[in-house]
Protein backbone atom coordinates (compact mmCIF):
# COMPACT_ATOMS: atom_id res chain seq x y z
CA UNK A 1 0.00 0.00 0.00
CA UNK A 2 1.35 3.63 -0.69
CA UNK A 3 2.54 5.65 2.19
CA UNK A 4 0.71 8.94 1.60
CA UNK A 5 2.02 12.12 2.25
CA UNK A 6 0.92 15.89 3.26
CA UNK A 7 2.88 18.49 2.01
CA UNK A 8 2.51 22.08 3.26
CA UNK A 9 4.08 25.57 1.88
CA UNK A 10 4.10 28.83 0.45
CA UNK A 11 6.22 28.61 -2.15
CA UNK A 12 4.19 27.25 -5.48
CA UNK A 13 6.58 26.02 -7.62
CA UNK A 14 8.40 23.72 -4.57
CA UNK A 15 5.26 21.89 -3.58
CA UNK A 16 4.49 21.04 -7.91
CA UNK A 17 8.16 19.62 -7.66
CA UNK A 18 8.17 17.38 -4.31
CA UNK A 19 4.76 16.24 -5.56
CA UNK A 20 5.68 15.07 -9.28
CA UNK A 21 9.09 13.93 -7.70
CA UNK A 22 6.92 11.78 -4.76
CA UNK A 23 4.57 10.40 -7.28
CA UNK A 24 7.22 9.59 -9.21
CA UNK A 25 8.72 7.22 -6.75
CA UNK A 26 5.36 5.28 -5.77
CA UNK A 27 3.70 7.91 -3.14
CA UNK A 28 0.09 9.11 -2.39
CA UNK A 29 0.40 13.08 -2.12
CA UNK A 30 -1.56 15.74 -1.31
CA UNK A 31 -0.01 19.26 -1.37
CA UNK A 32 -1.43 23.13 -0.29
CA UNK A 33 -0.49 26.42 -0.22
CA UNK A 34 -2.81 26.63 2.54
CA UNK A 35 -3.01 25.64 6.67
CA UNK A 36 -6.45 26.06 6.76
CA UNK A 37 -7.04 23.72 3.87
CA UNK A 38 -4.48 20.96 5.45
CA UNK A 39 -5.41 21.18 8.89
CA UNK A 40 -9.20 20.21 7.41
CA UNK A 41 -7.95 17.43 5.18
CA UNK A 42 -6.25 16.05 7.92
CA UNK A 43 -9.13 15.93 9.81
CA UNK A 44 -11.01 14.05 6.63
CA UNK A 45 -8.32 11.78 5.78
CA UNK A 46 -5.29 9.87 7.43
CA UNK A 47 -1.87 10.50 6.34
CA UNK A 48 1.40 8.34 6.85
CA UNK A 49 3.68 11.92 7.20
CA UNK A 50 3.13 15.50 6.85
CA UNK A 51 5.94 17.66 5.10
CA UNK A 52 5.38 21.55 5.87
CA UNK A 53 7.63 24.87 5.88
CA UNK A 54 8.77 26.38 9.07
CA UNK A 55 8.19 30.03 8.00
CA UNK A 56 4.95 31.03 6.33
CA UNK A 57 2.99 34.17 5.67
CA UNK A 58 -0.43 32.86 7.31
CA UNK A 59 1.22 30.95 10.22
CA UNK A 60 4.38 29.42 11.33
CA UNK A 61 5.38 25.28 11.35
CA UNK A 62 4.84 25.49 15.03
CA UNK A 63 1.91 26.44 15.50
CA UNK A 64 0.72 24.08 12.99
CA UNK A 65 2.68 21.31 14.41
CA UNK A 66 0.95 21.83 17.80
CA UNK A 67 -2.69 21.71 15.67
CA UNK A 68 -1.34 18.59 13.70
CA UNK A 69 -0.35 16.63 17.01
CA UNK A 70 -4.43 17.36 18.63
CA UNK A 71 -5.47 15.83 15.10
CA UNK A 72 -2.70 13.03 14.57
CA UNK A 73 -0.35 13.01 18.45
CA UNK A 74 1.85 10.63 16.68
CA UNK A 75 2.31 11.42 12.89
CA UNK A 76 5.64 12.24 11.68
CA UNK A 77 6.11 15.50 10.90
CA UNK A 78 9.49 17.30 9.01
CA UNK A 79 9.94 21.04 8.79
CA UNK A 80 11.49 22.16 5.59
CA UNK A 81 13.41 25.58 5.71
CA UNK A 82 15.58 28.27 3.54
CA UNK A 83 16.83 30.16 6.22
CA UNK A 84 19.58 27.38 7.02
CA UNK A 85 18.71 28.01 10.87
CA UNK A 86 20.16 25.76 13.47
CA UNK A 87 18.04 27.30 16.17
CA UNK A 88 15.22 26.80 14.00
CA UNK A 89 16.02 23.46 13.55
CA UNK A 90 16.68 22.91 17.08
CA UNK A 91 13.46 24.15 18.14
CA UNK A 92 11.54 21.91 15.61
CA UNK A 93 12.63 19.22 17.27
CA UNK A 94 11.93 20.31 21.16
CA UNK A 95 8.02 21.18 19.69
CA UNK A 96 7.47 17.00 18.80
CA UNK A 97 9.07 17.42 14.97
CA UNK A 98 10.19 14.26 13.66
CA UNK A 99 13.03 15.76 11.53
CA UNK A 100 13.82 18.40 9.63
CA UNK A 101 15.56 19.27 6.03
CA UNK A 102 17.76 22.75 5.07
CA UNK A 103 16.83 23.86 1.64
CA UNK A 104 17.84 23.70 -1.05
CA UNK A 105 17.83 20.24 -1.53
CA UNK A 106 17.62 16.93 -2.91
CA UNK A 107 15.10 14.45 -3.50
CA UNK A 108 17.17 11.85 -2.90
CA UNK A 109 17.70 13.56 0.27
CA UNK A 110 14.35 13.72 1.27
CA UNK A 111 13.50 10.24 0.22
CA UNK A 112 16.06 9.24 3.14
CA UNK A 113 14.16 11.45 5.74
CA UNK A 114 10.87 9.82 4.84
CA UNK A 115 12.02 6.54 4.83
CA UNK A 116 13.64 6.73 8.24
CA UNK A 117 10.64 8.58 9.46
CA UNK A 118 7.91 5.99 8.07
CA UNK A 119 9.27 2.91 8.27
CA UNK A 120 8.29 -0.42 10.53
CA UNK A 121 10.07 -0.87 13.37
CA UNK A 122 11.06 -4.42 12.62
CA UNK A 123 12.11 -3.63 9.01
CA UNK A 124 15.52 -2.75 7.44
CA UNK A 125 15.87 0.57 5.93
CA UNK A 126 17.47 0.89 2.70
CA UNK A 127 20.61 3.10 3.66
CA UNK A 128 23.65 1.63 1.49
CA UNK A 129 24.00 -0.42 -2.03
CA UNK A 130 27.34 -3.27 -2.04
CA UNK A 131 27.78 -6.57 -2.54
CA UNK A 132 31.49 -6.28 -1.75
CA UNK A 133 32.32 -8.55 1.66
CA UNK A 134 33.52 -4.97 3.73
CA UNK A 135 30.04 -3.76 3.34
CA UNK A 136 28.41 -6.80 3.95
CA UNK A 137 30.09 -7.64 6.91
CA UNK A 138 29.06 -4.10 8.06
CA UNK A 139 25.55 -4.61 7.97
CA UNK A 140 25.85 -8.12 9.20
CA UNK A 141 27.17 -6.60 12.16
CA UNK A 142 24.54 -3.40 12.55
CA UNK A 143 21.81 -5.91 12.26
CA UNK A 144 23.62 -8.06 15.11
CA UNK A 145 23.95 -4.62 17.54
CA UNK A 146 21.11 -2.58 16.67
CA UNK A 147 18.70 -4.26 19.23
CA UNK A 148 21.08 -3.97 22.04
CA UNK A 149 21.72 -0.53 24.01
CA UNK A 150 25.50 -0.77 24.00
CA UNK A 151 26.85 2.81 23.17
CA UNK A 152 28.26 2.71 19.33
CA UNK A 153 31.01 4.66 17.67
CA UNK A 154 30.73 4.39 14.04
CA UNK A 155 34.33 5.01 12.30
CA UNK A 156 35.63 6.28 8.79
CA UNK A 157 36.74 9.03 6.04
CA UNK A 158 34.01 11.86 5.51
CA UNK A 159 31.70 10.48 2.89
CA UNK A 160 31.37 7.24 3.62
CA UNK A 161 28.07 7.63 5.44
CA UNK A 162 28.40 7.12 8.67
CA UNK A 163 24.77 9.46 9.67
CA UNK A 164 23.08 6.47 7.39
CA UNK A 165 24.69 3.52 9.40
CA UNK A 166 23.55 5.24 12.60
CA UNK A 167 19.88 5.92 11.12
CA UNK A 168 19.86 2.40 10.06
CA UNK A 169 20.78 0.90 13.58
CA UNK A 170 18.32 3.33 15.25
CA UNK A 171 15.55 2.03 12.77
CA UNK A 172 16.51 -1.24 13.51
CA UNK A 173 16.10 -0.95 17.03
CA UNK A 174 13.63 -1.58 19.41
CA UNK A 175 13.77 2.26 20.08
CA UNK A 176 12.46 2.98 16.41
CA UNK A 177 9.19 4.29 17.48
CA UNK A 178 11.22 7.17 19.40
CA UNK A 179 13.37 10.06 18.43
CA UNK A 180 16.45 10.13 16.12
CA UNK A 181 18.12 13.32 16.95
CA UNK A 182 21.30 14.42 15.72
CA UNK A 183 24.40 17.24 15.74
CA UNK A 184 27.39 18.02 14.58
CA UNK A 185 30.02 18.94 17.48
CA UNK A 186 31.86 20.30 14.75
CA UNK A 187 28.82 22.68 13.67
CA UNK A 188 28.43 24.94 16.41
CA UNK A 189 30.94 27.20 18.52
CA UNK A 190 31.74 25.29 22.29
CA UNK A 191 28.92 27.87 24.36
CA UNK A 192 26.20 27.02 21.74
CA UNK A 193 26.75 23.56 20.87
CA UNK A 194 26.64 22.90 25.00
CA UNK A 195 23.75 24.58 25.63
CA UNK A 196 22.08 23.12 22.83
CA UNK A 197 22.93 19.80 23.96
CA UNK A 198 22.21 19.83 27.71
CA UNK A 199 19.67 22.63 27.71
CA UNK A 200 19.61 25.46 30.16
CA UNK A 201 18.12 27.86 33.02
CA UNK A 202 16.45 30.74 32.58
CA UNK A 203 19.14 33.35 33.68
CA UNK A 204 21.59 30.82 32.98
CA UNK A 205 23.06 33.39 30.53
CA UNK A 206 22.70 37.20 29.07
CA UNK A 207 19.61 35.90 26.51
CA UNK A 208 18.56 33.43 28.72
CA UNK A 209 14.80 34.39 28.90
CA UNK A 210 13.11 30.92 29.81
CA UNK A 211 14.24 27.45 30.41
CA UNK A 212 15.09 25.28 27.05
CA UNK A 213 15.18 21.66 27.31
CA UNK A 214 18.44 19.99 26.07
CA UNK A 215 18.36 17.68 22.55
CA UNK A 216 19.65 14.74 24.46
CA UNK A 217 16.67 15.32 26.25
CA UNK A 218 14.45 15.42 23.55
CA UNK A 219 16.01 12.11 22.44
CA UNK A 220 14.70 10.47 25.62
CA UNK A 221 13.92 6.77 24.52
CA UNK A 222 15.39 6.95 21.65
CA UNK A 223 18.63 7.33 19.80
CA UNK A 224 21.01 10.52 19.64
CA UNK A 225 24.00 10.75 17.26
CA UNK A 226 27.12 12.97 18.44
CA UNK A 227 28.54 13.27 14.99
CA UNK A 228 32.44 14.18 14.56
CA UNK A 229 32.77 13.54 18.22
CA UNK A 230 36.84 13.85 17.73
CA UNK A 231 36.09 17.64 17.37
CA UNK A 232 34.09 18.03 21.00
CA UNK A 233 35.46 20.99 23.08
CA UNK A 234 36.85 19.32 26.71
CA UNK A 235 33.64 20.78 28.67
CA UNK A 236 31.67 18.61 26.24
CA UNK A 237 33.42 15.61 26.60
CA UNK A 238 33.29 15.53 30.74
CA UNK A 239 29.77 16.04 29.81
CA UNK A 240 29.31 13.28 27.74
CA UNK A 241 31.01 11.02 29.70
CA UNK A 242 29.03 11.67 33.07
CA UNK A 243 25.98 11.09 30.48
CA UNK A 244 27.05 7.82 29.35
CA UNK A 245 27.53 6.66 33.21
CA UNK A 246 25.39 7.61 35.28
CA UNK A 247 22.88 8.77 31.98
CA UNK A 248 21.81 12.19 33.43
CA UNK A 249 22.20 15.89 32.12
CA UNK A 250 22.99 19.04 33.98
CA UNK A 251 21.36 21.89 32.47
CA UNK A 252 23.59 25.00 32.02
CA UNK A 253 22.59 27.06 35.36
CA UNK A 254 20.89 24.92 36.83
CA UNK A 255 22.45 22.38 40.10
CA UNK A 256 19.46 19.48 39.43
CA UNK A 257 20.69 16.98 37.32
CA UNK A 258 17.77 15.05 34.27
CA UNK A 259 17.75 11.40 34.19
CA UNK A 260 17.41 10.73 30.63
CA UNK A 261 17.47 7.18 28.77
CA UNK A 262 19.40 7.46 25.29
CA UNK A 263 21.17 5.50 23.44
CA UNK A 264 24.12 7.16 22.31
CA UNK A 265 25.63 6.57 18.79
CA UNK A 266 28.55 8.83 17.94
CA UNK A 267 30.71 8.61 14.71
CA UNK A 268 34.22 10.24 13.97
CA UNK A 269 37.45 10.50 10.69
CA UNK A 270 39.73 10.67 13.00
CA UNK A 271 41.66 8.44 14.70
CA UNK A 272 40.56 8.83 18.63
CA UNK A 273 43.82 6.72 20.00
CA UNK A 274 45.85 9.52 18.01
CA UNK A 275 43.63 12.41 19.67
CA UNK A 276 44.10 10.70 23.33
CA UNK A 277 47.78 10.39 23.07
CA UNK A 278 47.69 14.14 21.91
CA UNK A 279 46.08 15.12 24.70
CA UNK A 280 42.97 16.09 23.04
CA UNK A 281 40.18 13.82 24.01
CA UNK A 282 39.91 11.73 26.80
CA UNK A 283 40.66 8.77 26.84
CA UNK A 284 37.92 7.42 29.54
CA UNK A 285 35.76 8.84 27.44
CA UNK A 286 37.26 6.72 24.47
CA UNK A 287 37.07 3.66 26.42
CA UNK A 288 33.19 4.33 27.39
CA UNK A 289 32.65 5.22 23.63
CA UNK A 290 34.62 2.75 21.88
CA UNK A 291 32.29 -0.01 22.95
CA UNK A 292 31.09 -1.37 19.63
CA UNK A 293 33.30 0.30 16.78
CA UNK A 294 31.79 -0.27 13.29
CA UNK A 295 34.33 0.54 10.77
CA UNK A 296 32.96 1.82 7.53
CA UNK A 297 35.43 0.84 4.56
CA UNK A 298 36.17 4.01 1.88
CA UNK A 299 35.16 3.36 -1.72
CA UNK A 300 38.46 2.95 -3.50
CA UNK A 301 38.80 -0.40 -0.58
CA UNK A 302 35.31 -1.34 -2.18
CA UNK A 303 35.85 -1.02 -6.43
CA UNK A 304 33.14 -3.51 -6.78
CA UNK A 305 30.75 -1.42 -5.06
CA UNK A 306 31.07 1.60 -7.26
CA UNK A 307 29.04 0.70 -10.55
CA UNK A 308 26.03 -0.64 -8.55
CA UNK A 309 25.86 2.91 -6.78
CA UNK A 310 26.59 4.65 -9.93
CA UNK A 311 23.58 3.28 -11.29
CA UNK A 312 21.86 4.29 -8.48
CA UNK A 313 22.92 7.57 -8.37
CA UNK A 314 22.30 8.40 -11.72
CA UNK A 315 18.75 6.97 -11.57
CA UNK A 316 18.06 9.27 -8.59
CA UNK A 317 19.20 12.22 -10.84
CA UNK A 318 17.22 11.31 -13.85
CA UNK A 319 14.12 11.17 -12.14
CA UNK A 320 14.62 14.66 -10.24
CA UNK A 321 15.78 16.54 -12.90
CA UNK A 322 13.17 14.68 -15.36
CA UNK A 323 16.28 13.73 -17.73
CA UNK A 324 14.98 10.41 -18.80
CA UNK A 325 16.26 7.53 -19.18
CA UNK A 326 20.28 7.23 -19.37
CA UNK A 327 23.00 4.87 -19.17
CA UNK A 328 26.52 4.70 -18.72
CA UNK A 329 29.06 3.47 -21.55
CA UNK A 330 31.42 0.58 -20.50
CA UNK A 331 34.71 2.88 -20.60
CA UNK A 332 32.70 5.64 -18.20
CA UNK A 333 32.13 2.59 -15.48
CA UNK A 334 35.93 1.80 -16.01
CA UNK A 335 36.61 5.27 -15.16
CA UNK A 336 34.60 5.05 -12.24
CA UNK A 337 36.08 2.37 -11.04
CA UNK A 338 39.82 3.31 -11.40
CA UNK A 339 39.45 6.52 -9.41
CA UNK A 340 40.32 7.04 -5.48
CA UNK A 341 36.97 8.81 -4.52
CA UNK A 342 39.01 10.60 -1.61
CA UNK A 343 35.51 12.57 -0.79
CA UNK A 344 34.25 8.39 -0.76
CA UNK A 345 30.37 8.22 -1.98
CA UNK A 346 29.77 11.82 -1.76
CA UNK A 347 32.07 12.53 -4.05
CA UNK A 348 30.83 9.88 -6.46
CA UNK A 349 27.28 11.07 -6.22
CA UNK A 350 28.46 14.23 -7.30
CA UNK A 351 30.31 13.38 -9.86
CA UNK A 352 27.52 11.38 -11.26
CA UNK A 353 25.36 14.55 -10.96
CA UNK A 354 27.40 16.29 -12.82
CA UNK A 355 27.69 14.03 -15.72
CA UNK A 356 23.96 13.25 -16.01
CA UNK A 357 23.84 16.98 -16.43
CA UNK A 358 25.88 18.30 -18.65
CA UNK A 359 25.75 14.86 -21.20
CA UNK A 360 22.84 15.38 -23.65
CA UNK A 361 23.88 12.13 -25.00
CA UNK A 362 21.64 8.76 -23.72
CA UNK A 363 24.95 7.13 -22.73
CA UNK A 364 27.04 8.69 -20.04
CA UNK A 365 30.77 8.66 -21.70
CA UNK A 366 34.21 8.58 -20.18
CA UNK A 367 34.65 12.12 -21.51
CA UNK A 368 31.36 13.37 -19.16
CA UNK A 369 33.25 12.37 -16.26
CA UNK A 370 36.68 14.36 -17.23
CA UNK A 371 36.84 17.47 -14.89
CA UNK A 372 37.72 15.95 -11.36
CA UNK A 373 35.75 16.65 -8.77
CA UNK A 374 37.97 16.79 -5.46
CA UNK A 375 36.87 16.66 -2.47
CA UNK A 376 33.32 17.11 -0.83
CA UNK A 377 33.28 20.54 -0.77
CA UNK A 378 32.29 22.40 2.45
CA UNK A 379 33.52 25.61 1.53
CA UNK A 380 34.11 27.76 -1.66
CA UNK A 381 36.84 29.14 -0.41
CA UNK A 382 38.36 26.12 -1.33
CA UNK A 383 37.83 26.22 -4.68
CA UNK A 384 39.15 28.15 -7.32
CA UNK A 385 37.45 30.98 -9.53
CA UNK A 386 38.37 29.49 -12.64
CA UNK A 387 36.99 26.59 -11.96
CA UNK A 388 33.05 28.35 -10.60
CA UNK A 389 33.19 30.05 -13.51
CA UNK A 390 33.70 26.77 -16.00
CA UNK A 391 31.32 24.91 -14.16
CA UNK A 392 28.81 27.80 -14.58
CA UNK A 393 30.06 27.73 -18.20
CA UNK A 394 28.86 24.62 -19.00
CA UNK A 395 25.55 24.96 -17.02
CA UNK A 396 24.58 27.85 -19.13
CA UNK A 397 24.71 30.25 -16.09
CA UNK A 398 22.25 28.36 -14.22
CA UNK A 399 23.36 28.60 -10.58
CA UNK A 400 21.07 26.23 -9.39
CA UNK A 401 22.66 23.75 -10.85
CA UNK A 402 26.04 24.56 -10.86
CA UNK A 403 25.43 24.68 -6.93
CA UNK A 404 24.56 21.06 -6.79
CA UNK A 405 27.73 19.76 -9.47
CA UNK A 406 29.87 22.17 -6.61
CA UNK A 407 28.04 20.53 -3.60
CA UNK A 408 26.89 23.80 -2.30
CA UNK A 409 24.09 25.37 -1.55
CA UNK A 410 22.69 27.68 -4.13
CA UNK A 411 22.70 30.56 -1.71
CA UNK A 412 26.24 29.94 -0.60
CA UNK A 413 26.97 30.37 -4.32
CA UNK A 414 25.36 33.39 -4.88
CA UNK A 415 27.30 35.04 -2.17
CA UNK A 416 30.36 34.03 -3.59
CA UNK A 417 29.49 35.07 -6.94
CA UNK A 418 28.93 38.80 -5.54
CA UNK A 419 31.90 38.97 -3.46
CA UNK A 420 33.92 37.95 -6.71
Amino acid sequence: MKHKIMILDDEESLIKWLSYALEQKGYDVFATTEPKTALQTLREEKFDIVISDIRMPEIDGFTFLKKVRKIYPDIPVIFITAYGSMESAINALRDKASDYILKPFGIDELLLRIRANTIKPQESSYQTIGKSKQIKDVLDLVGKIANTDSTVLILGESGTGKELIAREIHNLSKRSTNNFITISCAALPETLLESELFGYKKGAFTGAVTDKQGLVKVADKGTFFLDEIGDAPSTIQMKILRLLEEKEIVPLGSAKPIRVDVRLVAATNKNLLDEVRQGRFREDLYYRLNVIPVVLPPLRQRREDIPLLAEHFLKLVCSRENLGERKFAKAALDVLKKRDWPGNIRELRHAIERAAILSDSYYIKAGHLSMPIGKSRKSLDELQEAEIQMVLEECGGNVRKAAKLLGVGRATLYRRLRKD
